[in-house]
Protein backbone atom coordinates (compact mmCIF):
# COMPACT_ATOMS: atom_id res chain seq x y z
CA UNK A 1 0.00 0.00 0.00
CA UNK A 2 1.04 3.48 -0.90
CA UNK A 3 0.15 6.90 0.61
CA UNK A 4 0.41 10.35 -1.45
CA UNK A 5 0.40 13.25 0.75
CA UNK A 6 2.03 16.58 1.19
CA UNK A 7 3.76 18.11 4.41
CA UNK A 8 0.86 19.63 6.32
CA UNK A 9 -2.17 19.19 3.63
CA UNK A 10 -5.24 17.39 4.96
CA UNK A 11 -3.80 14.14 3.90
CA UNK A 12 -2.40 13.97 7.39
CA UNK A 13 -5.65 12.54 8.14
CA UNK A 14 -5.07 9.38 6.49
CA UNK A 15 -1.92 9.15 7.25
CA UNK A 16 -2.35 9.31 11.46
CA UNK A 17 -4.79 6.47 10.60
CA UNK A 18 -2.49 4.38 8.94
CA UNK A 19 -0.03 4.94 12.03
CA UNK A 20 -2.53 3.88 14.28
CA UNK A 21 -3.89 1.36 12.90
CA UNK A 22 0.29 0.17 12.58
CA UNK A 23 0.13 -0.36 8.78
CA UNK A 24 2.46 -1.45 6.22
CA UNK A 25 2.45 0.89 4.38
CA UNK A 26 5.02 3.58 1.77
CA UNK A 27 4.96 7.05 1.81
CA UNK A 28 5.39 8.82 -1.34
CA UNK A 29 5.48 12.81 -0.59
CA UNK A 30 4.19 15.03 -3.39
CA UNK A 31 5.14 19.23 -3.68
CA UNK A 32 3.02 21.66 -5.45
CA UNK A 33 4.56 20.35 -8.58
CA UNK A 34 4.48 16.96 -8.76
CA UNK A 35 0.72 16.61 -7.31
CA UNK A 36 -0.01 18.24 -11.21
CA UNK A 37 2.34 15.74 -12.82
CA UNK A 38 1.49 13.58 -15.95
CA UNK A 39 2.29 10.52 -13.10
CA UNK A 40 0.34 11.27 -10.60
CA UNK A 41 -2.43 13.05 -12.52
CA UNK A 42 -2.42 9.03 -13.88
CA UNK A 43 -3.37 7.90 -10.15
CA UNK A 44 -5.63 10.97 -9.23
CA UNK A 45 -6.59 13.06 -11.90
CA UNK A 46 -7.66 16.18 -10.14
CA UNK A 47 -4.06 16.51 -8.60
CA UNK A 48 -4.66 16.50 -5.08
CA UNK A 49 -4.06 14.49 -1.96
CA UNK A 50 -4.66 11.60 -0.39
CA UNK A 51 -4.61 9.10 -2.83
CA UNK A 52 -3.77 5.33 -1.58
CA UNK A 53 -2.72 2.84 -3.90
CA UNK A 54 -3.13 -0.92 -2.77
CA UNK A 55 -2.43 -2.91 -5.82
CA UNK A 56 -5.38 -2.90 -8.30
CA UNK A 57 -7.35 -0.48 -6.12
CA UNK A 58 -6.84 3.52 -6.41
CA UNK A 59 -8.70 5.57 -3.50
CA UNK A 60 -9.07 9.45 -3.40
CA UNK A 61 -10.82 11.75 -1.63
CA UNK A 62 -10.17 12.54 1.52
CA UNK A 63 -13.22 10.36 3.04
CA UNK A 64 -13.40 7.51 1.05
CA UNK A 65 -9.56 7.17 1.65
CA UNK A 66 -9.84 6.70 5.70
CA UNK A 67 -13.39 4.93 4.86
CA UNK A 68 -10.77 2.35 3.14
CA UNK A 69 -8.15 2.57 5.71
CA UNK A 70 -11.21 1.32 8.31
CA UNK A 71 -12.57 -1.91 6.34
CA UNK A 72 -8.76 -2.54 5.99
CA UNK A 73 -8.03 -1.93 9.48
CA UNK A 74 -11.03 -2.61 11.64
CA UNK A 75 -9.30 -3.09 14.67
CA UNK A 76 -7.26 0.22 14.46
CA UNK A 77 -11.04 1.79 15.24
CA UNK A 78 -9.72 4.81 13.53
CA UNK A 79 -13.58 5.89 13.48
CA UNK A 80 -14.21 4.71 17.02
CA UNK A 81 -14.49 1.69 19.13
CA UNK A 82 -18.33 2.19 19.25
CA UNK A 83 -19.63 0.95 15.57
CA UNK A 84 -24.00 1.67 16.08
CA UNK A 85 -25.52 3.54 13.32
CA UNK A 86 -25.47 5.92 15.69
CA UNK A 87 -22.00 6.26 16.74
CA UNK A 88 -21.25 5.96 12.90
CA UNK A 89 -23.14 9.17 11.98
CA UNK A 90 -21.40 10.85 14.32
CA UNK A 91 -17.88 10.16 13.11
CA UNK A 92 -19.56 11.48 9.72
CA UNK A 93 -21.20 14.11 10.52
CA UNK A 94 -17.54 15.84 12.28
CA UNK A 95 -16.22 14.65 8.95
CA UNK A 96 -18.52 16.04 6.48
CA UNK A 97 -18.51 19.12 8.40
CA UNK A 98 -14.32 19.77 8.71
CA UNK A 99 -13.87 18.83 4.73
CA UNK A 100 -17.18 19.99 3.14
CA UNK A 101 -17.77 23.38 5.27
CA UNK A 102 -14.36 24.47 6.98
CA UNK A 103 -11.47 22.87 4.70
CA UNK A 104 -13.62 24.38 1.43
CA UNK A 105 -13.57 28.00 3.47
CA UNK A 106 -9.70 28.07 3.20
CA UNK A 107 -10.01 27.86 -0.85
CA UNK A 108 -9.81 31.40 -0.99
CA UNK A 109 -7.22 31.93 1.13
CA UNK A 110 -4.96 29.46 -0.49
CA UNK A 111 -5.85 30.93 -4.06
CA UNK A 112 -7.62 33.75 -4.10
CA UNK A 113 -6.87 34.31 -7.71
CA UNK A 114 -8.90 31.71 -8.94
CA UNK A 115 -12.06 33.15 -7.74
CA UNK A 116 -11.19 36.95 -8.51
CA UNK A 117 -8.38 38.81 -10.60
CA UNK A 118 -8.22 41.78 -8.90
CA UNK A 119 -6.26 42.66 -5.89
CA UNK A 120 -8.93 45.25 -3.95
CA UNK A 121 -11.30 42.32 -4.53
CA UNK A 122 -8.90 39.61 -3.47
CA UNK A 123 -8.56 41.33 0.11
CA UNK A 124 -11.86 41.37 0.35
CA UNK A 125 -12.21 38.12 -0.37
CA UNK A 126 -10.03 36.81 2.17
CA UNK A 127 -11.22 38.73 5.20
CA UNK A 128 -15.00 37.35 4.19
CA UNK A 129 -13.50 33.88 4.18
CA UNK A 130 -11.31 34.47 7.46
CA UNK A 131 -14.53 35.42 9.41
CA UNK A 132 -16.50 32.89 7.99
CA UNK A 133 -13.74 30.27 8.99
CA UNK A 134 -13.55 31.75 12.34
CA UNK A 135 -17.72 31.43 13.01
CA UNK A 136 -17.35 27.79 11.67
CA UNK A 137 -14.89 27.02 14.58
CA UNK A 138 -17.36 28.32 17.29
CA UNK A 139 -19.24 24.61 16.59
CA UNK A 140 -16.46 22.45 17.34
CA UNK A 141 -15.09 25.06 20.08
CA UNK A 142 -18.82 24.43 21.89
CA UNK A 143 -18.19 20.85 21.57
CA UNK A 144 -14.80 20.31 22.99
CA UNK A 145 -16.02 22.45 26.08
CA UNK A 146 -17.75 19.13 27.31
CA UNK A 147 -15.69 16.74 25.55
CA UNK A 148 -12.24 15.83 25.18
CA UNK A 149 -12.90 14.98 21.64
CA UNK A 150 -15.09 15.84 18.92
CA UNK A 151 -17.23 12.25 19.67
CA UNK A 152 -16.29 11.48 23.08
CA UNK A 153 -13.33 9.09 22.07
CA UNK A 154 -10.32 10.01 19.72
CA UNK A 155 -11.05 9.40 16.49
CA UNK A 156 -9.70 10.66 12.46
CA UNK A 157 -12.27 14.14 13.04
CA UNK A 158 -10.05 15.03 15.68
CA UNK A 159 -6.81 14.75 13.55
CA UNK A 160 -8.88 16.52 10.50
CA UNK A 161 -9.64 19.65 12.54
CA UNK A 162 -6.22 19.43 14.53
CA UNK A 163 -5.20 19.84 10.43
CA UNK A 164 -7.33 22.93 10.10
CA UNK A 165 -5.88 24.84 13.42
CA UNK A 166 -2.68 24.19 11.70
CA UNK A 167 -3.68 26.63 8.85
CA UNK A 168 -6.01 28.65 11.03
CA UNK A 169 -2.92 29.57 12.94
CA UNK A 170 -0.77 30.09 9.38
CA UNK A 171 -2.84 32.14 8.51
CA UNK A 172 -3.56 34.39 11.48
CA UNK A 173 -6.92 33.90 11.81
CA UNK A 174 -8.11 34.96 15.38
CA UNK A 175 -9.43 32.27 17.49
CA UNK A 176 -8.56 34.28 21.05
CA UNK A 177 -12.38 33.52 21.92
CA UNK A 178 -12.44 29.89 21.46
CA UNK A 179 -10.53 28.75 24.84
CA UNK A 180 -11.11 25.20 23.88
CA UNK A 181 -8.99 24.72 21.17
CA UNK A 182 -5.58 25.46 22.73
CA UNK A 183 -6.54 22.18 25.94
CA UNK A 184 -7.70 19.77 22.66
CA UNK A 185 -4.15 20.68 20.50
CA UNK A 186 -2.38 20.08 23.63
CA UNK A 187 -4.53 16.72 23.93
CA UNK A 188 -4.46 15.67 20.43
CA UNK A 189 -0.56 16.54 19.76
CA UNK A 190 0.28 13.72 22.94
CA UNK A 191 -0.62 11.17 20.26
CA UNK A 192 2.24 9.10 19.31
CA UNK A 193 0.60 8.25 15.74
CA UNK A 194 0.36 12.55 15.28
CA UNK A 195 4.15 12.63 16.15
CA UNK A 196 5.52 10.02 14.10
CA UNK A 197 3.30 11.86 11.00
CA UNK A 198 4.64 15.13 11.99
CA UNK A 199 8.34 13.90 11.98
CA UNK A 200 7.68 12.22 9.05
CA UNK A 201 6.21 14.89 7.34
CA UNK A 202 8.97 16.92 8.30
CA UNK A 203 7.01 20.10 9.82
CA UNK A 204 6.50 21.09 13.26
CA UNK A 205 3.74 21.17 15.98
CA UNK A 206 1.95 24.42 16.60
CA UNK A 207 1.63 23.81 20.64
CA UNK A 208 -0.97 26.87 20.57
CA UNK A 209 -2.79 29.26 18.59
Amino acid sequence: MKLYIMPGACSMVPHVALEWAKADYELEILDHGSVKSEEYLRINPQGSVPAIVDGDTIVTQNIAVQTYIDAKYPDANIFGSDSSPAKRAEIMHWLAFINSDVHKGFGPLFGPDGFVKDKTAQDELKENAKKKIVDLLQYPNEQLGTHDYLTGTKTTADIYLYVILTWAKKMQLDLSAYENLNAFISRIESDAGLTEVIRQEGISKIESL
